[in-house]
């Protein structure tokens, strides 16, 4: 009913969220792409709508659902223009960049629940998560779930923060010192893991918007600036020179998974992801940065 070209131009819309991101990874002017999803809309009557997080959503069609299923039997049996995104813990994975037949997202992705819907409406492909202990064991049952990688979570700091170099650590320690993290409810089983202490002391957001636009610290005692704490993995951490891992134990053990459908697992694309991701993560195991899962 649609084309190739203009169902990519409105899925990629909704899956990264501006017309300019879209553009640029179908290698075309943001005017060819908002005139290509405007057609896809028009053939099935939508409009292209957010909701109440802000993400680029349509309302659902049937055909429009059937239509993506073709399509993504296309892009497999091509092994062309394939979508893969990670959440912000898992993102170091994708790098280096994998196989040209494949899109990457933003990766900096937060919660199950978007990614989840994408999958399953098959805007995307692939999706890798720092975070699968969350993954719910009831109603993914059409979802497979590959381990790559189990890490615990950590408490880090940029060099010049006064926890730095204060030796082994206390959850008491952390009292009254800021902190990003993600809109509470997000991970429950995590917070529940880590405990009450974090009540105490309530955490500054940590957004898709503001991770791009850039944070200011908060002001401590005194007038100064205290830069906040941040949550991380060994192997995400270990990707990056900013940041430092505090000696501090938290309790909560993360699993680093790429998940899909389960009836696109079998084709080859599928099958070579899944190989050079747990290669990597096999490499990040052995650099001491976790211990290898497996399915």
């Amino acid at each position: 009913m649609v084309d190739v070209e203009a169902l990519d131009a409105l899925d990629l819309v909704i899956w990264l969220g501006r017309g300019a991101d879209a553009a640029r990874r179908l290698g075309c002017n943001q005017s060819t792409v908002s005139r290509r999803s405007g057609q896809c809309l028009e053939v099935f009557d939508l409009r292209l709508l957010r909701d109440a997080d802000g993400h680029c959503c349509t309302a659902h069609h049937p055909l429009l659902h059937l239509q993506r299923e073709v399509h993504q039997l296309h892009r497999l049996r091509l092994g062309r223009g394939l979508r893969i995104d990670a959440s912000l813990l898992a993102a170091p994975l994708l790098h280096p960049r994998l196989e040209p037949s494949w899109i990457s997202g933003h990766g900096d992705g937060l919660g199950w629940q978007r990614p989840i819907h994408l999958l399953e409406e098959r805007i995307l492909d692939a999706w890798v998560t720092g975070m699968a202990q969350e993954l719910p064991d009831q109603g993914l049952e059409a979802f497979c779930r590959i381990p790559l990688l189990q890490t615990p979570l950590l408490m880090a700091a940029e060099p010049q923060h006064p926890l730095v170099g204060q030796g082994a650590l206390q959850l008491r320690d952390l009292e009254g010192m800021p902190r990003l993290a993600p809109r509470r409810g997000w991970y429950p089983r995590t917070e529940q893991q880590l405990g009450d202490w974090r009540q105490r002391t309530p955490a500054l957001l940590l957004d898709q918007p503001a991770r791009r636009q850039g944070l200011t610290a908060p002001r401590g005692p005194g007038g100064t600036r205290v830069p906040p704490l941040h949550y991380g993995t060994a192997f995400s951490l270990a990707q990056q020179a900013v940041l430092q891992p505090l000696p501090l134990a938290l309790g909560v053990q993360t699993e680093l998974s790429l998940v899909m459908r389960c009836d696109v697992r079998d084709t080859l694309p599928m099958e070579q992801l899944t190989q050079a991701l747990q290669r990597r993560a096999l490499q990040a195991a052995l650099a001491d940065q976790g211990t290898v899962g497996f399915n």
